[in-house]
């Protein structure tokens, strides 16, 4: 099925629409949007009625709900519809937060299975149209666990390749973990890449989609300057250092 997302730079890329159930990767250096990307996709995916589980690997709730309502989808009108996973490398499993988020220690492959799979089922309650979409950011620190990086690593790989029960969007920093990354690359259904350049503008390239036709170009994301800087400085209010703590385990 493909998806008119109802955003138009993305229709000017996938003109026939964006394919649900299938596994997209935004790869590129860090600080070029990556989240962003996924964020633009997810509330274009909320405003067609799907539903989404977004896995926070370095930022807040909080940061994702004011990033989401400067691009102009106000989490709190989803809110049977969203489903928050937050990483924290410092517990066993899972813990409840609220009835639609909790904080999980998603480095490890069971938890991760656990996490997605409560999602699954508090959002199955509202029956959306096409379903859930999972969407991940900074995936590549759960890699600097000593214990767990290999195994998560083919667990997302897994994801990507295997699951085609919901619709993946995930990102991934080019800047460590190379060899791991390219193996992710090489596997998703869409994959794509971004960069940025000064002063603060946003590029998107895509490079495959699987069963949708696109346009092989780089295109420019028409965000404000403004936008883009606030979203900015939100991020540095959200990102959490998360490495130590995965390092230990």
């Amino acid at each position: 099925m493909l998806v008119r997302l109802g955003i138009p730079w993305i229709e000017e890329v996938l003109p026939k629409g964006f394919p649900a159930n299938t596994s997209t990767l935004v790869s590129g250096p860090g600080g070029s949007g990556k989240p962003l990307i996924g964020y633009i996709f997810a509330s274009g995916w909320l405003k067609n009625g799907g539903a989404v589980v977004f896995l926070l690997t370095s930022t807040t709730v909080e940061y994702l709900q004011n990033t989401m309502r400067l691009l102009g989808a106000s989490l709190e009108r989803y809110r049977r519809r969203v489903f928050f996973v937050e990483l924290d490398p410092t517990i066993e499993g899972i813990e409840l937060v609220s009835d639609n988020h909790v904080r999980a220690n998603f480095v490890k492959p069971n938890v991760w299975d656990e996490a997605i799979a409560l999602g699954s089922v508090y959002l199955s309650n509202s029956h959306p149209p096409l379903g859930t979409m999972v969407v991940g950011s900074a995936l590549n620190l759960l890699f600097f666990s000593p214990t767990y990086g290999r195994a998560i690593h083919e667990k997302i790989k897994g994801a990507l390749s295997v699951d085609k029960t919901k619709t993946y969007f995930l990102t991934v920093n080019t800047d460590v973990f190379r060899d791991m990354v390219e193996e992710l690359e090489k596997v998703a259904d869409n994959l794509m890449f971004s960069r940025m350049e000064k002063p603060m503008r946003l590029f998107l390239r895509v490079e495959r989609v699987k069963g949708a036709p696109f346009e092989r170009k780089e295109i420019e994301v028409p965000l404000s300057k403004e936008i883009l800087e606030e979203i900015r400085k939100e991020a540095e209010r959200g990102k959490k250092n998360l490495i130590p703590a995965i390092k230990r385990l």
